[in-house]
């Protein structure tokens, strides 16, 4: 069996360089080790994941990579969607196109699905997601769209691709906290994102994390998911605090990422895929929500919502305290979740059950 899998690779962005990881290795798991992925750094992706890679940007490349393939992934992230963009919901829409056009089985896996705000992109989501084989979703915020879109019978439920993630070597931690100079099992980590012009957003966030900061006295680590554009938006809420703080420095990889948070004593994120890391980690975290797709995951793991254009200081810091402060109660809450979770991300490779013969 010969799979394509399209999605948003080879920008530097951990999330998904963590959710390409984890579908590959389910993949090659299951038998599966025909992979090309469309990437806008294929070298680089080809020679991480132990895939063949083709250029994403290229219509020929694109063409040829989907007619040569038995079985199309449009695979993890929120690619159907169009808060970012209607030309990115496009892209990807096209992709699934050409796999129904060139009679490829065709597959979403382990998606966020939406928001879809504009009339006649809802139109095409609809006509084209009736006609793929399967859908897998990773929350029912999600199962709900599709229910809007009056798609039901191909959808199910399964779970983010990056709850399977497996951490490096403690030996690795280490090497890199002390690379970082970041002092071992005594910090915070802070995983920001741009959210626009609200600076009183970015002020309530500082306040907060100093409060926390100052009371269990923990060193402000700032970790960036997307590099460079995470880095300035770190900065941006850094500008406000009093307490010192660092910024990762490093570029690593997601189970590296993982690794640094392993260690730490809370995780503060607005980034989708930095709380699903401090889950996989086992680590206390308060989400700090800027998209509906932040809401779905907070509300399968029965976590507190906090809107990034509501939210007070106050409010956070008074969570962290409840979290701290019961802090055994809350991981073991974590365990039961992270187990219902990794159960449901079976189903991101149910469709390989109707190609037993091929695998």
């Amino acid at each position: 069996m010969k799979i394509l899998i399209s999605g948003y690779y080879g920008f530097e962005n951990t999330g998904d360089d963590a959710v390409l990881e984890c579908i590959v290795a389910g993949l090659k798991e299951r038998g599966v080790d025909d992979i090309t992925v469309l990437s806008n750094a294929p070298y680089v992706t080809s020679s991480k994941y132990g895939v063949k890679s083709i250029n994403r940007n290229s219509l020929k490349d694109i063409f040829n990579g989907i007619r040569d393939s038995d079985v199309i992934i449009s695979g993890g992230g929120s690619l159907i969607q169009d808060v970012t963009s209607s030309k990115s919901l496009w892209y990807y829409l096209s992709i699934i196109f050409l796999g129904i056009l060139l009679r490829k089985k065709v597959y979403i896996v382990g998606q966020g699905i939406g928001p879809i705000q504009h009339k006649y992109n809802k139109i095409l989501a609809n006509f084209l997601l009736k006609k793929v084989d399967m859908i897998t979703v990773r929350d029912k915020d999600s199962l709900s769209i599709l229910k809007e879109l009056n798609i039901e019978k191909n959808a199910i439920l399964a779970a983010d691709p990056v709850v399977n993630l497996n951490v490096c070597s403690d030996e690795r931690i280490e090497k890199i906290l002390e690379d970082e100079e970041i002092d071992k099992n005594r910090y915070i980590v802070v995983c920001t994102r741009e959210w626009g012009n609200n600076e009183l957003s970015r002020v309530e966030l500082a306040k907060a994390i100093d409060a926390i900061s100052t009371k269990y006295n923990l060193e402000v680590v700032f970790l960036p998911f997307y590099y460079k554009k995470d880095e300035l938006e770190s900065k941006k809420v850094a500008n406000y605090l009093k307490s010192p703080y660092k910024v990762i420095r490093g570029k690593y990889e997601p189970n590296e990422i993982l690794g640094i948070i392993k260690k730490c004593s809370l995780l503060i994120g607005v980034r989708l895929h930095s709380l699903i890391f401090a889950l996989v980690a086992l680590v206390p975290f308060i989400g700090i929500s800027y998209d509906p797709k932040i809401d779905g995951f907070l509300n399968s793991v029965d976590s507190k919502i906090f809107k990034i254009d509501k939210f007070s200081s106050d409010e956070i810091v008074n969570y962290a305290e409840s979290i701290l402060n019961n802090r055994d109660e809350f991981i073991e809450n974590l365990k039961i979740h992270l187990k219902a979770l990794r159960e449901l991300s079976k189903n991101n490779f149910v469709y390989l059950k109707n190609n037993d013969d091929e695998v």
